[in-house]
This record gives C-alpha cells, sequence and structure tokens, in this order.
C-alpha cells in the first residue's frame, strides 16, 4: 500500500508542479514575441515585401512562352477574284460569257502549328529602378517589425511589472488588515474591563471593511491586467497564468543600478525607418524622370506551322517561321504629365527634410522627457521608502505605548492610517518608477536588453 502510494505520489507531483509554474519576465517576453498577432502580421508584411521584390526582378529575367494548337477548317475562307484564267486563255479560247470574277477557296483541312516566344528589357529604366525601390520595402518591413517588437515588449513588460506591483499592493493590504485584527483583538480586551469606548471599535471596523474593499479592488485589477497580458502575449484567454512573485529589492537596483547609455538620435529606430522612406522618395523621384527615357526591348520568335487535309499523307506540308525584333520606344508628348509627376516627387523630397527635422526633435524630446522623469521619480521612490519606514517605526512606537496605556487608541488609529498611507505612496512611488525605467529603454533603444 504504501509503496503505491508512493508510486501515485511520484507521477502526480510533476503534474502539479508543471501546473503551477511560474512565468518569468523573460519567458513571458519570449513568448509575446513569438505569438502576439501584431508580430505575426508585421512578419507576413515582410515575407510580402520579399516576394514583391521576386516579382519585379523576374520581370527583369527573360520571359518565354510557349504555344501550340490545332484547327480543323470545317467552312474554308473563300476569296473573290478577277477571272485572269480566261483572259490568259488564246483568243479562240475565250468564253465570251465568262463571270468577270471567279471564287477561290483557301486553305486545307488541317493547321497545326507549335513555337516559342522570348522577349527581354535591354534598357528600363524604370524597371531598374523598381527593383531598387523593392529593396528599400523591404527594409522598411524589417525595420517595422523590429520597431513593432520593442513596442510589444515595452508593453509586456509594463504589464507584467503592473502585475507584480499590484500583488505587491495586496500583500501589503493583507499586513495592515492583520494589523487592525490585532488591534481589534486588544480593543475587545480593554472593552470588557471598560477602557475602551464601543464607538471605537466600530470605527475600527469600518477602517478595517474599506481596506478589504480597496483589497478585493486590486484583486480585481490583477485579473484585469492578466487578461490584458495574456492578450498581449498571445497566450490562451482560457488558460491561467501565474507570474514570479515581486522581488522589490530586485526591482530598486535595476532602476537605480541602470546606466544611462551615450544617446544618438541617428542609431533609433524610428530614424532609421525615416532615412528608408527618404531612401524611398528619392527613388520614386528617379523613377519619375526615368519615364521620359526610352525603353529598348528584344524580342525573338520561333514556330513551326503545319497544313494539309491529313497530317498522315504525304499532302501534308510544313513550314518554320522566325523572325528577331529589336524594338525602341522613346516617349515624346506626354501632355505635361511627366513633368507634373516629376514636380510633385520634389515637392515631396522636400516635405520629408521638414518631417525628418520634427522627427529628431520629437526623438530627442521624448528621450530627455524620460531621463527627467525617471531621475524625479527615483527620487520619489526614495522619499516615500524612507517615509514608509518612519511610519512603520511610528506605528510600533505608538502601539507599545498603547499597551502601556501612554497612548490612546486615536493615536494608535492615526499611526496605522499613516502607515497605511506610506505604504500605498510607496507603492505608487514604485510603480512610477517602473514606468519611467521602461519609457527610458525604449526611447534610448534598449528596451530589448530589458530582460537582461
Amino acid at each position: 500500500m504504501i509503496r503505491i502510494l508512493f508510486t501515485l505520489i511520484l507521477t502526480v507531483l510533476p503534474l502539479v508542479l508543471s501546473a503551477q509554474e511560474k512565468y518569468s519576465l523573460k519567458s513571458c517576453l519570449d513568448y509575446a514575441v513569438e505569438n502576439n498577432e501584431s508580430l505575426k502580421k508585421d512578419r507576413l508584411s515582410l515575407e510580402t515585401s520579399i516576394q514583391s521584390r521576386r516579382e519585379v526582378v523576374g520581370a527583369l529575367l527573360p520571359q518565354i512562352n510557349a504555344s501550340v494548337g490545332m484547327t480543323r477548317n470545317i467552312q474554308k475562307t473563300t476569296i473573290a477574284m478577277p477571272n485572269f484564267i480566261n483572259s490568259m486563255m488564246p483568243e479562240s479560247m475565250m468564253d465570251p460569257d465568262a463571270d468577270k470574277y471567279m471564287t477561290v477557296t483557301m486553305g486545307m483541312d488541317l493547321n497545326a502549328n507549335w513555337g516559342a516566344n522570348l522577349s527581354q528589357q535591354l534598357l528600363n529604366m524604370s524597371l531598374f529602378n523598381a527593383v531598387r525601390i523593392t529593396k528599400i520595402v523591404g527594409e522598411m518591413a524589417e525595420l517595422g517589425l523590429e520597431i513593432s517588437t520593442e513596442d510589444v515588449i515595452a508593453q509586456t513588460a509594463g504589464l507584467y511589472y503592473g502585475i507584480q506591483i499590484l500583488s505587491y499592493a495586496v500583500e501589503q493590504f493583507d499586513e495592515s488588515i492583520s494589523l487592525m485584527d490585532k488591534t481589534l483583538e486588544m480593543i475587545e480586551v480593554n472593552r470588557d474591563v471598560g477602557l475602551v469606548r464601543p464607538i471605537d471599535a466600530k470605527q475600527i471596523s469600518v477602517s478595517r471593511t474599506n481596506l478589504e474593499t480597496e483589497r478585493a479592488a486590486m484583486n480585481n485589477a490583477i485579473e484585469f491586467q492578466k487578461k490584458l497580458l495574456k492578450l498581449q502575449m498571445g497566450f490562451p484567454m482560457e488558460e491561467n497564468i501565474e507570474i514570479e512573485p515581486i522581488d522589490v529589492g530586485m526591482l530598486e537596483d535595476m532602476v537605480f543600478s541602470s546606466r544611462i547609455g551615450r544617446y544618438e538620435v541617428t542609431e533609433q529606430l524610428p530614424y532609421k525607418l525615416f532615412q528608408k522612406q527618404q531612401n524611398m522618395l528619392d527613388l520614386q523621384y528617379k523613377s519619375a524622370k526615368f519615364e521620359t527615357l526610352p525603353v529598348v526591348t528584344l524580342t525573338a520568335n520561333y514556330s513551326m506551322n503545319y497544313m494539309g487535309d491529313d497530317f498522315y499523307r504525304k499532302s501534308c506540308h510544313s513550314f518554320p517561321v522566325s523572325m528577331v525584333t529589336v524594338n525602341m520606344r522613346v516617349p515624346i508628348f506626354s501632355g505635361m504629365s511627366k513633368n507634373a509627376k516629376i514636380k510633385k516627387a520634389h515637392i515631396e523630397q522636400l516635405k520629408a527634410e521638414y518631417d525628418g527635422r520634427m522627427l529628431t526633435q520629437s526623438l530627442n524630446m521624448a528621450y530627455s522627457n524620460a531621463l527627467m522623469q525617471l531621475e524625479q521619480n527615483r527620487k520619489a521612490m526614495l522619499t516615500q521608502k524612507e517615509n514608509m519606514g518612519l511610519a512603520r517605526e511610528v506605528y510600533e512606537v505608538t502601539e507599545r505605548n498603547y499597551n502601556e496605556g501612554i497612548s490612546s487608541l486615536a493615536d494608535l488609529i492615526n499611526a496605522n492610517s499613516s502607515l497605511i498611507k506610506s505604504k500605498v505612496n510607496y507603492i505608487n512611488a514604485l510603480n512610477n518608477c517602473i514606468k519611467a525605467h521602461i519609457d527610458l529603454k525604449k526611447a534610448d533603444g534598449t528596451i530589448t536588453d530589458i530582460n537582461h
């Protein structure tokens, strides 16, 4: 029996541990990058750009087509022509009553042919430029995917830390409720001996109920945040997800030990994407100008034709047809439409210069604001942490004094309220500091290192 129970425990224990697996930040980020629906769509867009480039490059390669056909002439073509046969006869043999025109049936019962056609672009600057455009489009799609990945990482990390901090807040509220329960026990003892008024116990009970209400709201917020996290990760909504408990010391070390690296706006992904967009506008300008240049095309054809009343008899005739053509198309006048297209492309280039300056200023401002916010929130968190320590010390002293009859119940209630408020202020400061940390890493382009 003992052996059976031991075997059962060994069988069930791994399943229980597996069910209780907790996701670390790295696990959540890896899962999100792999399964986020928006990123899946962006990967398909990247694949589309690759295929578009192949499509344009294919137009530069020789285009070869083959054909084969057979025709059964049910009613052959008949043509009318002058009756030259009668006029070619000797005068003595001419028929004076002969028709002026005669009809002739053309063709044979069966026609068949097979052949091949080759076409090659020799000079087409617009098409050559289109190849370069598709390359830029592919590079833009890659940068877009990187930007989307950074957004997903930042949002996932924010939700993850938000859940941890809310869970930490619930723990603090549990501790405060425990302190109130302890106070209520002391009040009950003192009330039995007539040292405490009934209204004092009611006041503590009201405060405790308020804390329980706030704790319930936080638990609901945690469940809502988990749903958002699962949505962001592409995690099945019907499955439960558990994350690792908060390590406050680790988070504090993270926000205080993070090094501010050298910031270069030209190294930021949005700026690199803008540069690619500028390159695209330059190529579109060239494309508009190339439309005014000649296009040279080489064409070659070869076919074999068969005609006869029966392909199995010697009456079947066959003959080949082949040719090579070099064609040049020269645009001469297009009603000024090409000129207008060139000017429009140049105007877009000028507009892009203003966009570039605005983007540079925006990225620099986002970085400086994130840096400033992090520094301010660091100071606020330190202040609130010290304040929470003082509030705890005051409560402990007030509790001892209350037990010794030195402090009043009102003093104890006020000390407890101050401790609760200091905890809430510290939690808010920690949350703001984590958000500022994420914003800074996103602004300086190091958000992908957040789990390292």
